[in-house]
């Protein structure tokens, strides 16, 4: 530490004015001496008795007192002079260190203990470890054996040890009484030699947040291991799954060859097609369903329907598959005042599916499966609240699956699920879709028991003329195909030579007829020249070269014709999710029909759009 003044020229000084006056005593105490000595002589030789020689003997001796005393005084009061601005200056100094470390102390995260290296004694302590452990630096100088915090007796005992020569480290994790929590401290020693003496540096850290960062980091990269352990699994096990229903569809196509003469064979065979069909479809869109729900994209659509027609319609999708099991299927609703309900019906048939699907899939054949809404229990404001119940006597549950049961990609594995086909997707989609909607989903389960699943909802009551429009939109929905497609004209709008062969197949033998454009241009193109009201409807793909669905529904409505604004055109499209429909109705289309083309579904829509 380097100070303003030099010292040690003031003492220079000081010695030098004292060294002056000590030869200026000592030069006129020998003059004086001499002087008295010459007067006493000369005295004795003449007069002893003379006063006038003694009065002379007697000033000159004053003289020399006073000039000896006088010089003794200042150099006393020299000395005094240096000890005083000495002690200042120490003071001074003293202060200046103790400002530099408070600085320090207040500008780091480390608090510093300097020790004695021979008897261990604390020397210095920064005042910021009371930020550190809360405890005030002057407890450290003696320690205190009695004390209660953990934290403090901890580092107390390593600063007052005496750590060997060599560089040492602790690092540990303590309760700190003062702040009521756990941390995590480090602490390390360092001998020094200071002014030729030995010490033992002790610096204090408060490492808690890196070890919570760590902690989150390792809980992280166990996370993201554990995921693409599940992925792994799943790809593994998705690999089995798609390839079950591809080879049922492809060997029932070489079946199919084979037996072309025989019509009955060839009908079973495309019926096990279409089933494998169907559950290859299930699968598609349940990677897709949770690839949307893990990136934030899911969105609800809100519209009225007649909650007893969509108990209706999953009872006769389940009733079949039931029935195959010899299984009992009981489905009860009680207690609901408002069946005319506004919501996203189609999220809610896929939670009610998939559970349900569940329950059919793990309960064997003579089991029972209960199917029950209860409307009557609690409910918010104007709300109608459904309690939705699954109950069977399947064969349950470990209590270490109920607590992953919801996660992505999990399945239980046992010599009784590994024969059943699934994703290992469809509770992780249910549950998403249950938060979406403000609901909760429990299950209960007990392996060989059976399993009970409930789900609580609330949905807000639709409007008297909403629920008659709902009650009619459901008593219509059986449509005949014939009726509805036969005799019309349409636009196919699609660029998979495939599809498009499908589509016009379909309506052949339906009575109708079609001209296909091979992307959205030609689509706009073909309508532009043709006659007003030469299509009666436009189905249109919305994934196109050239110009998308969405564009050339956008452009077609803005020729300047009469029909460009009333034609109906039908977005038909393997983009299947509810914000493709949203679009697509953005983009001016008039309805949205999701590949796979099931036919009812589109003979529905087409008798809804040209029956008005």
């Amino acid at each position: 530490m380097r100070q303003r003044f030099d010292s040690r020229a003031i003492f220079a000084a000081v010695a030098a004015v004292v060294v002056v006056l000590a030869v200026v005593v000592i030069a006129t105490g020998l003059y004086y001496f001499n002087t008295i000595t010459g007067l006493v002589v000369q005295a004795d030789s003449i007069m002893p008795n003379d006063q006038a020689e003694g009065a002379a003997i007697v000033g000159v001796t004053a003289r020399m007192v006073i000039i000896v005393v006088g010089a003794t005084l200042l150099a006393v009061g020299a000395i005094a002079a240096l000890l005083v601005y000495r002690s200042r200056r120490e003071l001074q100094g003293e202060r200046y260190v103790q400002s530099i470390y408070q600085a320090i102390g207040e500008n780091i995260d480390t608090a510093i203990f300097i020790v004695d290296g021979a008897d261990r004694v604390v020397e210095a302590v920064f005042e910021n470890v009371q930020d550190i452990l809360g405890v005030p630096a002057t407890k450290f100088f003696v320690m205190d054996g009695l004390s209660s915090n953990e934290a403090y007796a901890k580092v107390a005992a390593i600063v007052h040890s005496g750590a060997s020569d060599e560089r040492r480290e602790w690092e540990f994790q303590c309760f700190n009484a003062a702040f009521g929590r756990d941390m995590w401290l480090r602490v390390t020693s360092c001998p020094v030699m200071l002014g030729g003496d030995e010490k033992i540096i002790y610096s204090l850290t408060d490492v808690t947040g890196e070890h919570d960062i760590r902690q989150r980091l390792l809980d992280s990269v166990a996370a993201a291991e554990e995921a693409n352990h599940a992925k792994s699994n799943f790809l593994a096990s998705m690999s089995h799954d798609i390839r079950t229903p591809m080879n049922a569809i492809l060997g029932f196509s070489a079946l199919i060859d084979r037996d072309a003469d025989n019509p009955q064979a060839v009908r079973e065979y495309n019926r096990k097609i279409a089933t494998s069909g169907q559950h290859l479809l299930g699968l598609i869109n349940d990677v897709l369903d949770m690839s949307k729900i893990e990136s934030g994209k899911t969105t609800l659509a809100s519209a009225q329907f007649n909650l007893g027609e969509t108990v209706a319609s999953v009872d006769a999708m389940m009733r079949p598959q039931t029935n195959a099991k010899h299984q009992t299927f009981t489905v009860e609703m009680a207690g609901v005042t408002h069946e005319a309900l506004m919501g996203d019906e189609g999220r809610l048939r896929q939670i009610l599916m998939n559970v349900l699907s569940n329950a059919m899939k793990y309960t064997p054949d003579g089991g029972s499966i209960l199917f029950r809404i209860d409307g009557s229990l609690k409910r918010r404001g104007s709300l109608q609240h459904l309690r939705i119940i699954v109950r069977d006597t399947g064969i349950g549950m470990s209590q270490e699956y109920l607590d992953t049961i919801f996660d992505s990609f999990s399945r239980e594995e046992s010599s009784l699920t590994n024969k059943i086909q699934g994703t290992g997707l469809g509770m992780a989609i249910t549950k998403n879709l249950v938060d979406l909607m403000g609901g909760t989903i429990t299950v209960e389960s007990e392996l060989g028991a059976g399993s009970t699943f409930i789900i609580d909802l609330d949905f807000p009551p639709a409007e008297e003329e909403a629920a008659a429009r709902a009650v009619d939109a459901a008593a219509s929905r059986a449509v005949d195909a014939d009726a509805a497609l036969g005799g019309k004209h349409f636009l196919v709008a699609e660029d998979n030579d495939l599809n498009a062969e499908i589509i016009a197949a379909i309506l052949d033998i339906h009575g109708a007829s079609c001209e296909v454009a091979e992307n959205g241009r030609a689509a706009v193109e073909k309508f532009a020249a043709s006659e007003p009201g030469a299509f009666d409807v436009i189905f249109m793909d919305v994934q196109m070269p050239v110009m998308n669905g969405h564009e050339a529904a956008r452009a077609i409505r803005a020729l300047d014709r009469p029909d460009a604004q009333t034609i109906p055109i039908i977005a038909m499209t393997a983009n299947a999710f509810a914000e493709d429909e949203r679009e697509a109705l953005a983009a001016g289309m008039n309805a949205h029909v999701a590949k796979p083309i099931d036919l009812a579904v589109l003979a529905r829509t087409v008798a809804s759009l040209t029956s008005r």
